[in-house]
Parts: C-alpha cells; structure tokens; sequence
C-alpha cells in the first residue's frame, strides 16, 4: 500500500516545528516537511515545481509572516505572503 503524502510549508516557523512530532502517530501518512529555503511560497513556479516532484495530496500551510511588530512598516510584505502566497498555495493544491 503506498502512503498519502502530506506536505507541510513553513517548517522552521513555530507551528512547521510542532507539526514536525506527527510521524510519529501517524505512521500510514508520508510527510514532507518543507522550509522556506526549500520551497518559498511566494514563488508560484516553484510551488508549482515542488507539488509536481512530491505529488501530495494534502498539504498544511504553517508558512506565514509573523513579525507582527514589523507587518505594521511592512505591510506589503505580509501581505504578500499571508494573502497572496496562501492564494496562490490554494490555487495549486486545487489542481493537483
């Protein structure tokens, strides 16, 4: 029996790393844990590339902008990736 892969963004953020304790109970699941350097959100073609190489079929987005102190000067910043790159994340897991 092949095991459904999960794939999980923003694995060095705070919630990527607590997610990272779930192989161990969850053992019929294969997870792929993926950091920022590993696979940038806000880079759509390589979001697109990453999904085609793993083919999961879930994926949990931990990937988030979470300087709150800095979103208040930044806020095309965190924008971009906690609206646009979550937008663009969805689009690709609905087709695939």
């Amino acid at each position: 029996m092949v095991k459904q892969k999960i794939l999980v963004t923003g694995a060095d953020g705070q919630l990527g790393k607590e997610l990272q304790m779930l192989p161990a109970s969850w053992p019929q699941y294969d997870f792929i844990f993926l950091s920022r350097k590993d696979m940038p959100v806000d880079q759509a073609g390589q979001v697109k590339d990453i999904f085609k190489i793993h083919q999961p079929q879930y994926c949990i987005n931990c990937a988030a902008y979470t300087a709150v102190d800095k979103a208040e000067s930044e806020k095309e910043m965190a924008f971009h990736i906690n609206a646009d790159a979550a937008g663009s994340l969805a689009a690709v897991c609905k087709r695939i």
